[in-house]
């Protein structure tokens, strides 16, 4: 049987940040939503018909809501390892070194609003946490979960945060560790990558930034890219857009990265990211930002001339502590929950909680966009972040069992390529609530430096931090890590970051 895959002749993957399937898609069908999402389709695993529900420390029985705010939830909900445990097993928070290697009991999804409550920043009300979106504030991506496929068994590879999710993404391993410090002030990751196999087979591949080179997690936490950095394959998200509006334009495989954190040069953060302080230099994140860069891509690859033979994937790393209800499987449910490389980092070593990585992280929204995918496409099979390397590894006839124990046995997404021959159409989709803020250009960065400059900001959050510490061990500037101590904003964050990348030299991701 001829593999589906054999069709595309690019990949496009776009992951955004920290949010759960039922948090941006469970009432993605629902009588009460307008045509076309107020039809429930019998085969939709989300929050229609469903009594669910978790309970606050006040007692009260709180069920699955609703919210009309792309801002909520706001403050930002937990999600480190021992946060994650404390959600989906409904025990208290311990300390890392602390958490069972074997749980009490099979997940229940009944600690989000507990684990919520006892955060740094204390919600007023944690019970918060279980109310999601609906259609209406999610314009583009409901349109796009509803036109092409979704998967609603996709799940973050570990129950933790960031960057060890993404490693799993680009190396098919956290190399034992199970948060964003790794065994020290940032993880970093030795591993082959699937970008060293595309190399070595002669196939192209960029890296989209869009914020600084040294804002990139791919970069900074993947040690065997660090020789790539001043070269072709990291480019800023200009020249995607670019290079999607030429015939062969594209490379065999794009990542694109989204803006992490507000920049006085590049723009608000549009990551999707929960907000991690009160307030940023263009106020709090929401996720009609991230709806846009969404729209944007969208609509450069469906207007390209590279359309019938470009395969798009927009996922999320991990949930960041908002709600889901379905269990993640362990290794019993699933084949995937395996150690991906022997190394398991005792809960005594620095960085290390002994775990086994014998079951996934909460469920997080993919959707697949190809020419070959029918309409309301709906994958139920187990995916995780090792599936794009799959899906890669197959497409291009890379070398198979390079990239670990997960990715040799993770699915790729060849099924979602049901159709024959390719649509005649190319779906629009519902326009965002507004554009990119980069649209503006010289009135947009005129605002910045007159508001913005001289007022003062709140404190960075510890992935801000996590990520400066990252620069000084990518650029070997390590005294950097003394100065970072002493970082305390957004704007001081931003100008390090900014004079850190100077110091590289020129090169293509600077304007």
């Amino acid at each position: 049987m001829a593999n589906p895959l054999s069709k595309i002749e690019h990949i496009v993957v776009l992951m955004l940040e920290n949010r759960s399937f039922d948090n941006l898609l469970g009432w993605l069908y629902d009588p009460a939503n307008d045509a076309p999402f107020s039809v429930v389709p019998p085969d939709f695993d989300g929050l229609y018909g469903k009594n669910l529900s978790n309970r606050a420390p006040d007692g009260r029985v709180v069920p699955v809501g609703k919210t009309d705010d792309p801002r909520s939830p706001q403050p930002n909900p937990g999600e480190p390892f021992e946060d994650v445990y404390s959600q989906i097993y409904d025990v208290p928070k311990v300390d890392l070194q602390d958490v069972p290697s074997i749980p009490p009991h099979p997940p229940n999804m009944q600690g989000f609003i507990r684990n919520y409550a006892v955060q740094k920043d204390k919600p007023a009300d944690p019970a918060k946490i279980m109310a999601s979106l609906t259609p209406k504030t999610l314009p583009v991506l409901s349109s796009l979960a509803h036109h092409y496929a979704l998967c609603d068994r996709w799940f973050a590879s570990i129950p933790t945060q960031t960057f060890c999710n993404r490693s799993f993404v680009h190396a098919g391993t956290s190399s034992g560790y199970v948060n964003n410090g790794g065994g020290g002030l940032c993880f970093v990751n030795d591993s082959p990558t699937i970008f060293d196999l595309l190399e070595g087979a002669g196939k192209t591949w960029t890296i989209f930034c869009g914020g600084w080179l040294l804002q990139s997690f791919t970069l900074l936490t993947q040690r065997p890219l660090w020789k790539y950095a001043r070269t072709k394959h990291f480019a800023h998200f200009e020249d995607f857009t670019a290079a999607a509006g030429e015939k062969g334009g594209l490379p065999s495989y794009s990542f694109i990265e989204p803006i992490y954190f507000d920049s006085i040069v590049w723009g608000p953060e549009n990551d999707m990211h929960p907000e991690c302080n009160p307030y940023q230099f263009f106020g709090a994140s929401n996720l009609d930002r991230g709806e846009a860069l969404i729209a944007k891509i969208y609509d450069a690859i469906r207007n390209s001339p590279g359309w019938e033979s470009t395969l798009l994937i927009i996922l999320f790393d991990e949930h960041g502590g908002c709600y889901d209800h379905v269990p993640p499987p362990s290794a019993a449910e699933c084949d995937v929950a395996i150690v991906p490389d022997g190394k398991i980092i005792p809960a005594n070593q620095p960085g290390g909680a002994g775990f086994k990585f014998d079951r996934l992280g909460p469920r997080v929204p993919a959707i697949i966009v190809s020419a070959y995918t029918p309409p309301q496409t709906r994958l139920h099979q187990v995916f995780e972040h090792t599936s794009i390397l799959s899906t890669v590894v197959n497409c291009f006839d890379l070398p198979q069992g390079k990239l670990g124990a997960r990715q040799a046995k993770a699915l790729d997404l060849g099924d979602a390529l049901r159709l024959p021959s390719p649509r005649s159409d190319r779906a629009p989709i519902t326009k965002p609530h507004f554009s990119l803020l980069e649209d503006l250009g010289a009135e947009f960065h005129s605002v910045v430096h007159s508001k913005f400059l001289g007022a003062k900001q709140n404190p960075i959050s510890d992935l801000q931090r996590v990520a400066l510490h990252g620069t000084a061990l990518f650029t070997g500037a390590h005294d950097l890590h003394d100065r970072i101590a002493n970082v305390e904003t957004e704007l001081e964050a931003d100008l390090l970051r900014a004079e850190s990348e100077a110091k590289l030299g020129k090169n293509n991701i600077t304007k």
